[in-house]
């Protein structure tokens, strides 16, 4: 189910000090991240080379994770522009209700 809508995101560290998402808040409720199931950078150029032009450095970070709902979701990190943007992309499962 396609979603696409922008979200808030809190963050944890791990115990390699990266950050990952531990929770995200979309149309007003709150969702506890149970588990991240994926993670990958999408450069969005496909087999495009990468090099120093703008378009190569601008990517997003994509997570699949399960939520406390029982459901399994698609977000990303926006990192193209001057200004970061969490959106949830998708909702992965069967289920139509949201």
């Amino acid at each position: 189910m396609l979603i696409s809508a922008p979200i808030e995101v809190e963050m944890r560290a791990t115990e390699l000090a990266a950050r990952e998402p531990a929770a995200f808040t979309w149309d007003g409720r709150r969702y506890q991240i149970v588990r991240i199931l994926d993670f990958w950078f999408d450069t969005g150029f496909g087999a495009q080379k990468r090099g120093k032009a703008w378009y190569t450095r601008r990517h997003r970070n994509c997570y699949i994770v399960e939520a406390d709902d029982g459901h399994t979701y698609e977000l990303y990190l926006d990192r193209g522009g001057s200004q970061m943007q969490w959106h949830l992309y998708r909702r992965l499962d069967d289920d139509a209700e949201v």
